[in-house]
């Protein structure tokens, strides 16, 4: 008979522990025969339903407030197990007493049930976590009919039953304590992690244990929740939770440091602050439940691409009062030249952000402040990009903690190399004097000298981001006047808070002489952050914030052409089109500039359209002008307001230039430079759904799925994060000529040499072994090297797959072998003719090499280059599903 264990924990870990059947019962406080009576701060007294059977565990909310596995629940949940119910402050935790294994090929592994997550990487390179459509049936069903293999043999290896098993298909991370898998769960037809211990002893492993029964506790949005648990064919304890598509915060600050301009665009420095925040939060919650982390770094902090913010990896949680465990296969901690990554021992954590009182090895002595300590050496990264202690051995980097020994903020931003004060830096300034004062409190060598909690740690970042002086810093009267014109600026206005300023300087003027004048000059040196505060709402379409920050840049340093030009921009996309004629005249007597002088002549004319054919027609004008100028997020608000005035007919088709903004800033975030060329590369293939907006924009007919191959291959279905395919030559360079019009820059296709320039130093597009492995990229290359002639290869995919499915290479393109093939920009078209690089999905070895070969012709050629993966074609070909291209756009000599 089926058991089933209910575990009860509070604030202080766990209450209680009791075996039951199958059952129904009401969780709440009341003394009844049909409610399991528990008592806590916020439970009611008939909280929530829970039914438990071997269908699955079935939740209903009563009106409470019930969370399940960390989300909110509105009606009545089908779960499988382990989960776990909150009401109130108190959480159950439900999971299968006896769970029968199954014996399974170990490669790759099919496990029983599961839990969620860790992100780990000890590379610099963006941890990208994300899901490749595999379609592991449809390959094993074609592979089995090419050899005669049974198919129901063949899935044995790479597919879980649907019976609560998951298919582990590849690993995305490793530590000290296990892997961390892209697993598949066919049940729920859903993509997980799942995370196996390396260190178990006969299935058993006492502090992978404890991370588990840590996250159950967890139902917090910031904190992934955990989904099963349980012990595979190999003994292997693991468990499963969420898998998240996104990049490690480290990822990210490296991605900045490095220079990456969408990066940099992405995540300024307010933003990277809101992450931090969001980060306090779960800790704030996991300290309420009295459970530390230990182990807090950058690379343990998932950023999602919708803005999810999750603390990873709590393998080295430790909850208060209760007794340490420890693996007994782990002693002390070794030097593995690596300081960023975690160790476990006689001393835990990661070193060059573990606090004084760890690196002693003060276990029994730890509590909320050491979690505060490590959350002001994020701060600190986020602010320099790079870690807060530096040394080139494990002891120097633990004596340096131990000490206090923080390496210095005042210089600039920079992680490589020797820093020098006033370089320029990849996020624009120093770190503001406010956010020194609070990074260096939270990681005070003395605990009692930090912040007493992470609520009061996370109050100053809040106060520093509202505008307020911080509790940390010693803020002097004239700080308190700055910040309070900083606040209050829309209010005011900036006629208004320039005399305010004037006024009350010119009293100090008149008491201390040259005291006032240096303070006058502090308040002019505040210029640069509000015209930076102005672009980044511009950016974000908040005109009248960027024109009420910049205003104030423009009166403290009336001087400067730049900010009147700025302001001119932002009057211009306001409409207040008088008024930016007036600053771009300002600007020009400061500075001849030429992007000035068409901005100035522009919204001359606009105001001669404005009188002559109306507003309507004005505005269509701004909107062409601002996408010439790569204002494209600027010229997204002024089309939004247009509306359908741009659905004109043309050609008998209808244009919809209001996409135009869209399309160039999928393209312009994809971009990367080539070495050695004076072009950026986008990452990836033209997307289906990229072509989709170009068609709306140019007013083609609307994209479909070529009738001829979807009647021969049914399921080759393209989505609109495929690569476009079936597109010819002529095709692609009218479309690199239509957008090179539309935004005043060159785009085109790759040259064969640009091509090559991007695929790297190696002999095939992933390395320099063969055959290549299943995600080196999408080709019907067989196990043994051969060409697959079912199609599908080790991969395991027939016909295409989205863009970013497998690796990327290391320069960080994806696909440059396989996949599509790619056309190449060839302007000689008389002496060559178009060519193609890199080899689809339908074609083997003689299509992976990343340099060409010169070969005899044969089918494809016209006795020119071939072999290797360059073939010549006609430009007119695109009857051919393995055809399509990448943009590129110029950057200038």
């Amino acid at each position: 008979m089926q058991t089933w264990s209910i575990t009860l924990h509070g604030p202080a870990g766990v209450i209680s522990t009791v075996d039951t059947g199958e059952s129904q019962f009401v969780i709440g406080t009341e003394t009844a025969s049909d409610v399991f009576t528990v008592h806590g701060e916020g439970v009611t007294e008939r909280h929530a339903w829970v039914w438990i059977s071997e269908a699955g565990l079935q939740v209903e909310d009563l009106g409470g407030g019930t969370l399940v596995n960390g989300y909110t629940i509105t009606e009545r949940a089908q779960l499988e197990y382990p989960a776990s119910v909150q009401v109130g402050e108190l959480t159950l935790v439900i999971a299968v007493k006896a769970a029968e294994s199954a014996a399974v090929s170990p490669t790759p592994s099919s496990l029983d049930i599961t839990i969620p997550q860790r992100a780990v990487t000890k590379s610099k390179a963006s941890m990208d976590v994300t899901i490749p459509q595999r379609t592991p049936t449809r390959g094993n069903v074609q592979k089995a009919a090419s050899t005669g293999t049974p198919s129901a043999q063949s899935s044995s290896a790479d597919e879980a039953s649907t019976h609560c098993k998951y298919t582990l298909v590849r690993e995305i991370a490793r530590g000290g304590m296990g892997q961390i898998y892209f697993g598949e769960d066919p049940q729920l037809k859903r993509n997980v992690a799942v995370k196996v211990s390396s260190v178990s002893e006969a299935g058993e492993d006492p502090r992978f244990s404890k991370e588990a029964e840590v996250l159950a506790q967890l139902a917090h949005p910031n904190i992934v929740p955990i989904h099963n648990i349980g012990v595979d064919s190999q003994s292997r304890p693991f468990y499963s939770m969420k898998l998240v598509k996104g990049r490690t915060l480290q990822a990210v600050l490296n991605l900045i440091r490095d220079g990456d301009a969408t990066a940099t665009k992405e995540y300024p420095r307010a933003t990277l602050l809101t992450i931090f925040r969001k980060v306090c939060d779960a800790m704030m919650f996991a300290h309420s439940k009295g459970i530390l982390h230990r182990d807090l770094k950058p690379e343990n902090i998932m950023v999602g691409e919708y803005g999810e913010v999750l603390v990873m990896d709590w393998g080295l949680a430790k909850v208060l009062g209760e007794r340490e465990e420890q693996s007994s296969s782990v002693s002390r901690v070794n030097d593995t030249g690596d300081y960023g990554m975690t160790m476990e021992g006689e001393v835990m954590g990661t070193p060059q952000y573990m606090s004084p009182e760890q690196a002693m090895g003060m276990v029994a002595e730890l509590d909320a402040r050491s979690d505060i300590y490590s959350l002001g050496g994020i701060l600190y990264a986020i602010l320099t990009l790079r870690p807060p202690i530096d040394g080139t051995t494990l002891e120097e980097v633990l004596t340096k903690v131990k000490n206090g020994s923080i390496s210095s903020m005042v210089t600039k931003r920079g992680g490589k190399g020797a820093v020098t004060v006033g370089a320029p830096t990849a996020m624009g300034a120093e770190v503001p004097e406010a956010l020194q004062a609070v990074t260096l409190k939270a990681m005070a060598t003395d605990r009692n000298k930090r912040y007493a909690s992470v609520e009061l740690f996370a109050g100053d970042i809040e106060r520093y981001q509202n505008g307020f002086a911080t509790n940390a810093e010693e803020a002097g009267t004239l700080k308190r006047i700055k910040l309070w014109v900083g606040r209050n600026k829309v209010l005011t206005g900036a006629a208004a808070v320039l005399v305010f300023v004037v006024v009350g300087f010119t009293m100090r003027i008149l008491q201390k002489g040259r005291e006032a004048r240096e303070a006058l000059q502090n308040l002019r040196d505040t210029a640069p952050t509000f015209a930076m505060r102005a672009k980044d709402a511009l950016h974000d379409g908040q005109f009248e914030d960027a024109l009420s920050a910049v205003t104030f840049a423009a009166n403290i340093q009336p001087e400067s052409a730049d900010y009147h030009a700025l302001r001119g921009n932002v009057l211009q996309v306001l409409l207040r089109w008088p008024e930016a004629v007036a600053e771009y005249r300002s600007a020009l007597r400061l500075s001849k500039d030429e992007e000035v002088l068409k901005n100035l002549t522009l919204t001359e004319r606009l105001l001669v359209l404005l009188k002559a054919e109306g507003d309507l027609k004005a505005r269509s004008v701004l909107f062409e002008s601002l996408n010439s100028q790569g204002r494209q997020y600027e010229a997204m608000v002024i089309g939004r307001e247009l509306g359908g005035f741009w659905k004109d007919k043309k050609g008998g088709q209808t244009e919809d230039l209001s996409v135009v903004p869209e399309l160039v800033r999928r393209l312009e975030e994809k971009l990367l430079p080539v070495p050695g060329t004076q072009v950026l590369m986008s990452k990836t293939e033209f997307t289906v759904g990229e072509w989709k907006l170009y068609c709306r924009a140019a007013g083609l007919p609307e994209w479909q799925q070529p009738g001829s191959w979807r009647q021969a291959v049914p399921d080759f279905i393209q989505t609109d994060d495929h690569p476009l395919v079936f597109v010819s030559w002529k095709q692609a360079k009218r479309f690199c000529a239509w957008l090179s019009l539309k935004t005043g820059n060159e785009w085109r296709m790759p040259t064969d040499a640009e091509w090559e320039a991007a695929t790297g130093d190696s002999e095939y597009v992933w390395g320099d072994y063969y055959p290549p492995k299943w995600d080196d990229g999408n080709y019907a290359v067989a196990p043994d090297g051969s060409t697959d002639p079912a199609k599908v290869g080790v991969d395991g995919i027939f016909g295409t797959a989205p863009v970013g499915s497998f690796k990327p290479n290391a320069l960080g393109f994806y696909d440059l072998g396989g996949n599509v093939f790619e056309w190449i920009w060839e302007e000689d078209m008389q002496r060559k003719g178009p060519t193609v690089r890199g080899g689809g999905w339908n074609h083997g070895r003689e299509f992976c090499l990343a340099r060409t070969k010169t070969g005899s012709g044969g089918k494809w050629g016209n006795g020119g280059a071939i072999g290797g993966s360059l073939i010549t074609v006609a430009p007119e070909d695109h009857n051919d599903a393995s055809r399509g291209f990448r943009v590129v756009r110029t950057v200038g000599m």
